[in-house]
């Protein structure tokens, strides 16, 4: 397989590891802006008259009160969004190795990508499975489960296409560079015996 729709396989990879990197570049600004505010909110809290000797005991302290005590679902969007935006540094990191590793014909630099998305399908896939399992009476509506099922079915399937395509660039490449390896091989035992 040398091409991948109408694309060139390494036209293809770098297309979509540059939309990846730029998909993760505002997943990570929107999601530090939220925290930013969200912590510049927390600075505001009230803390507890208790002495705690070290700065970062009375930010855990805090954190704990306010968890436990004030507003459980806003440190729960907190905790969400900081998981997010982990998830988006790494896709972040991971494209850029990607197109260095296109860009110079490293394999091993396409194989962290092809990883990551792999194990983001699965995650995916037993995300969608525990939210069907969970389905009660309020939210089993029949419009909101086929529009959930079909959006993450075009969701995996283009996630697997893609996925698709830079293996068949990663084994184009190993190809490639087993072919040159055989080349370059033949050429120096040619030239040995050429010397003898």
């Amino acid at each position: 397989m040398k091409r991948f729709a109408c694309f060139n396989l390494r036209t293809f990879g770098l297309s979509i590891a540059c939309l990846d990197a730029l998909i993760a570049l505002c997943i990570l600004g929107l999601s530090s802006f939220y925290l930013y505010n969200d912590f510049m909110d927390f600075t505001q809290w009230q803390q507890n008259d208790v002495q705690i000797l070290s700065p970062f005991g009375a930010f855990v302290a805090t954190l704990v009160d306010y968890v436990l005590v004030h507003e459980f679902s806003q440190a729960f969007y907190m905790i969400l969004t900081v998981t997010v935006w982990v998830k988006a540094l790494i896709n972040l990191v991971v494209a850029g190795i990607l197109v260095d590793g296109i860009k110079q014909r490293r394999l091993i630099c396409i194989a962290p990508w092809l990883i990551n998305a792999y194990v983001s399908m699965v995650i995916e896939v037993a995300i969608f499975v525990s939210l069907e399992v969970k389905i009660d009476e309020a939210d089993a509506s029949i419009d909101r489960r086929i529009a959930r099922s079909v959006l993450f079915g075009v969701f995996i399937v283009l996630n697997a296409l893609v996925a698709y395509g830079i293996y068949a660039l990663y084994r184009m490449l190993k190809a490639s560079t087993n072919e040159n390896r055989a080349l370059q091989e033949s050429i120096v035992e040619t030239s040995e015996g050429n010397l003898i």
